[in-house]
């Protein structure tokens, strides 16, 4: 069951760093290219896949973290951050409610809180 968690655990990592390199490769394009049809559509495309393996990266982390022998408070607030921004994200995609999405996408977006993520993630990890 060991090789299965541990392989749970990086598959999840690999498609977490999949789905969220989408804002700093939206921002360098922006900024060496700048807009054009076809990056606009490319990046629409993209945040499909942002939202698709950011949701399929939360479902293996549910399985990774409930099989885990090891946890401490760290990995849970982690967790609760992970599926805080994955849901949030998913309701800012599908525009639900909408009168809280100007909010919803002030909060999911900010870098401190994709550090705070990160930080969490490692620090929750090397104490195991």
């Amino acid at each position: 069951m060991r090789p299965l968690l541990d392989f749970s655990g990086t598959i999840a990592a690999v498609l977490f760093i999949i789905a969220n390199a989408y804002y700093p490769a939206k921002i360098i394009t922006t900024q060496l290219i700048g807009h054009s049809k076809e990056i606009s559509q490319f990046f629409q495309s993209y945040l499909r896949w942002h939202i698709l393996l950011n949701l399929m990266g939360l479902w293996i982390t549910l399985f990774h973290g409930h099989y885990a022998e090891e946890r401490n408070v760290i990995l849970q607030m982690s967790f609760l951050v992970t599926i805080w921004l994955s849901i949030v994200g998913a309701m800012m995609y599908f525009k639900w409610p909408y009168r809280y999405y100007r909010e919803m996408k002030l909060v999911h977006s900010q870098q401190l809180m994709f550090y705070v993520w990160i930080v969490l993630i490692i620090l929750g990890h090397s104490i195991l």
